[in-house]
């Protein structure tokens, strides 16, 4: 069954959202203030689509079958000259099919689409994938000398699709790669990516965790520092 198509504001912007995802975003052209006043005086939603800073141009807007994903405003606080600050949380993707007329900011006629159902189980990738985030974070903290704290782990939801799509807003990786996962429509192929992402960069990390460590030594020789 084809799934049903609905009409949103669209805010193009040089990142991507992912559902679940909190995103802090500051409005300040005027047609966004409009659009955030109206979206304010209904369901507190619109949709966010990634568009590169190299062609976030009006005159250019982006293909039919484009993905974006659906927010909603948690919180907006107003400021004195207009802007407004904004707290968004990602809800459903979405794919652009078409655009409409008649607002100053863009609209859209877009349809919500889900992950297919995978003939794999992804149990046991998403497992690997959230061991794999856990020692990241462990490497990174290392690599900043950081205690461990119960406080900065984040909360990583117990289904893997949600868990695929929530661990790569997180990550510091190029956007490109991170609208492949948000396109992809299958848990099992976005886990199996994310984890060969995951482990060259816990690696990555870790080993410059490793030299900054034997470095502290200056000079005065000793063992290597271990993991």
């Amino acid at each position: 069954m084809k799934p049903e198509s609905l009409v949103i504001p669209l805010f193009p912007l040089d990142l991507v959202q992912f559902p679940g995802a909190i995103t802090p975003l500051h409005i300040f052209e005027p047609r966004y203030r409009q659009m955030l006043k109206d979206v304010m005086a209904g369901d507190k939603s619109f949709g966010i689509i990634f568009r590169d800073s190299l062609t976030l141009i009006d005159s250019e807007n982006l293909p039919e079958g484009s993905i974006g994903c659906m927010i909603e405003v948690a919180v907006a606080q107003g400021m004195a000259d207009g802007r407004s600050n904004i707290l968004c949380l990602g809800k459903e993707r979405f794919r652009l099919l078409g655009y409409v007329e008649g607002e100053p900011y863009l609209k859209a006629e877009v349809e919500l689409f889900d992950d297919d159902l995978d003939i794999v189980d992804p149990s046991d990738l998403a497992d690997k994938t959230r061991a794999l985030f856990l020692r990241l974070m462990a490497a990174g903290r290392k690599l900043k000398n950081q205690i461990e704290s119960d406080d900065e782990s984040p909360e990583l939801p117990d289904d893997a699709q949600s868990l695929s799509l929530i661990i790569p807003a997180y990550l510091e990786i190029d956007n490109s790669e991170k609208q492949y996962m948000l396109e992809l429509t299958s848990t099992v192929e976005r886990l199996d990516y994310l984890n060969s992402i995951l482990e060259n960069l816990a690696r990555d990390y870790e080993n410059r965790a490793i030299t900054n460590q034997f470095a502290k030594l200056n000079g005065h020789g000793g063992k290597l520092p271990k993991m």
